[in-house]
């Protein structure tokens, strides 16, 4: 890997996601932080890449018109955070990066809380070394990864069969569930933007930079929790829940199909990141939405997230419909408001139409016999 390889890493699959994410924190009105901004930045990447996957696999089309569109969407929105950042003239448009910055200042101004918080950073790097250096190879890779390989060598999709290497002719075993979850799309998409080949950006950078978006996840969760108050002690609990957070995923190795399992060993499989990071964010976004229903950027956030979901795994397609039916239908009971259920139904829809899409490739004729 060169200086210019890590320079594009660096920019299109960090820089870039942050600073799109933050344009569309901006426009949802949601306030700008480090940790939401890299978040809402992989959800918008995801979600473009989904919707077009579907149909350009359907069509025979090529891929790098979904890769060009993404970068494009990510661009788009980054450009307005930094033009809407330089025009704004209020206080409460204060930017993300001063709003990092001032909270750094607050925790290494006490002495203790920055102790935690360097414990907490050599705790992070020994499990980024370990998901680096002990990963996990299995028969998933033939379809995650040689698939990302040919998407990006032949320029198409699902156009060759990952256990010959042949032109595919009939339905392999998952390809209906590969056609609707087009992970390998994304982890293409990072090859195409980094020029580094799917295979080392899934079993290395993308390892890190998923893990990082799990913990971002679960920061989230501890300014929920504690939120009482913005002094040392509350900045201290947060830190301490991020503990036990790394320490039950260190740990957590009781089963070989058990979450935490899955994120020490393969990440870069979309199961994993629904299990890792989809799962946790809805759980999230809805304890928003309980304290907030009226706020519409956390529905437009379900939504991201129920289509991103689909996109990680046909696991995800179920989860996410379960578990934003449950959420949903708990909340409307508990605030006596009906709309909150229709608004539910609505981020449902994406694991509806995916579904069916899948039961339905045949009549599509995409598999000639």
């Amino acid at each position: 890997m060169s200086i210019v390889n890590f320079l594009l890493i660096l920019i299109s699959l960090i820089i870039l996601p942050i600073l799109a994410g933050a344009g569309l924190g901006r426009l949802l009105r949601v306030r700008g932080t480090l940790s939401g901004s890299i978040l809402m930045g992989y959800l918008l990447t995801w979600t473009v890449i989904q919707l077009f996957s579907v149909p350009v696999t359907l069509m025979k089309g090529s891929f790098r018109l979904i890769a060009w569109s993404c970068l494009a969407v990510l661009i788009i929105a980054a450009v307005f955070f930094i033009i809407s950042s330089l025009t704004a003239k209020t206080e409460k448009n204060v930017s993300m990066i001063r709003g990092t910055v001032s909270g750094f200042g607050k925790c290494v101004s006490n002495r203790f809380t920055l102790v935690l918080y360097l414990i907490f950073i050599v705790l992070s790097a020994f499990i980024f070394y370990k998901i680096i250096r002990y990963y996990h190879l299995d028969a998933d890779d033939t379809r995650y990864v040689i698939n990302a390989v040919d998407i990006l060598r032949t320029d198409s999709i699902l156009q060759t069969d990952p256990t010959s290497g042949t032109p595919l002719q009939l339905a392999y075993g998952d390809f209906y569930k590969d056609l609707v979850s087009s992970w390998s799309v994304f982890l293409a998409y990072t090859g195409f933007v980094t020029g580094v080949s799917p295979t080392i950006a899934a079993h290395s950078v993308m390892h890190v930079i998923l893990y990082i978006l799990i913990l971002s996840v679960y920061w989230r969760l501890s300014l929920m929790l504690f939120a009482n108050k913005d002094g040392d002690e509350t900045r201290q609990n947060r830190i301490v829940f991020m503990y036990f957070v790394q320490l039950i995923i260190l740990f957590g190795y009781y089963s070989l199909q058990s979450s935490e399992t899955f994120i020490l060993t393969r990440l870069w499989q979309g199961k994993s990141v629904v299990a890792g990071l989809g799962i946790p964010l809805i759980i999230y976004l809805f304890m928003n939405i309980y304290d907030d229903p009226k706020k519409k950027a956390y529905w437009v956030l379900i939504l991201l997230t129920a289509v991103s979901m689909c996109h990680m795994s046909a696991m995800g397609i179920v989860i996410s419909a379960v578990m934003i039916a449950a959420f949903g239908l708990y909340t409307t009971i508990a605030k006596k408001k009906i709309w909150i259920c229709i608004l539910a139904f609505i981020c449902c829809i994406p694991s509806g139409v995916y579904f069916l899409i899948s039961q339905m490739t045949d009549y599509f004729k995409y598999i000639q016999n």
